[in-house]
């Protein structure tokens, strides 16, 4: 085997490393619930924080709307910082080139979006693609 040959096994070795990492992480994503319960009002929330499930009892349907909208708001707020907490443990345990990648999806989120307002020319396309490549040879392929 060349050098070449095995730096292509090794490639291949850690993507489906990362592959199954993903899958693992994706599925324990898929899987959280944020729950809470204030008042006699439950909210479920998904990872995301998609209420998934909404129960109001009767008792609390007495109250007046004001008070009813902000024991809603307050119970989904109690709920989607459960979920964001039981993803966050989540991504702890997860393989560190993921938590290496979610942190800079979560940068990229933060950030306004400066995308250019029309399609890149190929002059534009062939830059960013040298200094993409540029980068991962100067600071290396496996470290991000």
């Amino acid at each position: 085997m060349t050098d070449v040959d095995d730096w292509e096994a090794r490639l291949a070795h850690e993507l489906d490393d990362i592959r199954a990492s993903t899958q693992q992480l994706r599925a324990a994503v898929a899987a959280i619930r944020g729950r809470a319960d204030k008042h006699g009002v439950t909210v479920e929330v998904d990872a995301r924080g998609e209420i998934t499930e909404l129960r109001i009892s009767p008792a609390a349907m007495r109250t007046s709307n004001t008070q009813l909208s902000t024991v809603i708001t307050e119970t989904y707020r109690a709920a989607r910082a459960e979920a964001s907490a039981k993803v966050n443990r989540a991504l702890r345990s997860a393989d560190p080139r993921l938590r290496a990648a979610t942190e800079q999806l979560k940068i990229a989120r933060s950030q306004p979006n400066t995308a250019p307002s029309r399609p890149m020319t190929e002059d534009e396309i062939q830059a960013a693609d040298d200094e993409f490549f540029e980068r991962r040879n100067r600071d290396g392929w496996t470290n991000h």
